[in-house]
C-alpha cells in the first residue's frame, strides 16, 4: 500500500484534496482519479469526509 503510507507519512490529519494532488504529483486535470482513490480509502475506513473537498485521516 505505497500510495497509502505516503499520504499517512506526508499529509496532516486533517488535509484538502489539493493537498493529495500535490503530495501525490497528480495532474489537476485527474481530480476524479483522486476523489475514486479518496472513496477507497473513506470505504476502508482510512479516512473521513469532512466536506466536498476536506478529509481527515483515522487513527487506528
Amino acid at each position: 500500500m505505497g500510495v497509502y503510507n505516503t499520504i499517512k507519512e506526508e499529509l496532516p490529519r486533517q488535509f484538502s484534496i489539493f493537498q493529495l494532488i500535490t503530495i501525490l504529483g497528480i495532474d489537476s486535470q485527474e481530480v476524479r482519479k483522486v476523489r475514486n482513490l479518496l472513496k477507497q480509502f473513506h470505504k476502508q475506513g482510512f479516512v473521513k469526509r469532512l466536506s466536498k473537498n476536506m478529509y481527515e485521516k483515522i487513527e487506528k
